[in-house]
């Protein structure tokens, strides 16, 4: 597909797709316009809003794209990517691939480099594997063997995993990357 056929067919699918989350929320155009409005962007009222769906607009921007995904309440590579509703989505002219392999292409989910999102994923989902452990810790404490061995062996893998954890946001002070909060975590005293 042309660039220009391929730019108009991605306006059109966020336009279907956002008439199936207005529609499915029960939502009239015009709500959604309000909404819109709410969230700080005028340029979408109701008619603006009814010419995109019909295909009379044929033109969507990536700020209006985040706006009415926030209205719809959805994220907004859903409205680009029809996870569930297409068995495949032209995500670059010429490039097809399934919408959750080209959500996961466009959010950088299973990244494996160098980059500051790679390094930044792996700062939060060794964080989520830290408070699982932990939670597992109190889960177990809660029903009377705080220093049993299913106890003891999250509290392994809790220190490990810290390490780890200890050790990225190395990386990423080094990087001169804005480190992210701690979150509750006693790491690197921060």
């Amino acid at each position: 597909m042309e660039q220009q056929d391929w730019a108009s067919a991605t306006s059109r699918t966020i336009a279907a797709e956002v008439r199936r989350h207005r529609q499915a929320r029960g939502m009239s155009a015009q709500a959604l316009a309000d909404r819109c409005a709410e969230l700080g962007i005028t340029s979408l009222p109701r008619s603006v809003i009814a010419n995109l769906e019909n295909g009379r607009r044929g033109n969507v921007t990536f700020a209006e794209v985040l706006v009415l995904a926030a209205a719809l309440d959805v994220p907004p590579v859903v409205l680009a990517f029809p996870v569930g509703y297409a068995a495949t989505v032209e995500y670059l002219p010429g490039e097809s691939a399934p919408p959750l392999d080209a959500r996961d292409w466009f959010d950088g989910t299973g990244r494996d480099d160098d980059s500051a999102l790679a390094l930044l994923l792996q700062h939060r989902q060794l964080e989520q594997r830290i408070r699982g452990h932990y939670r597992r810790i109190w889960d177990t404490a809660e029903t009377g063997e705080p220093d049993g061995p299913e106890a003891q062996a999250a509290r392994e893998v809790a220190e490990e995993l810290t390490a780890q954890l200890r050790e990225v946001r190395t990386e990423i002070r080094a990087r001169g990357l804005v480190l992210p909060p701690s979150a509750g975590l006693d790491v690197d005293g921060d």
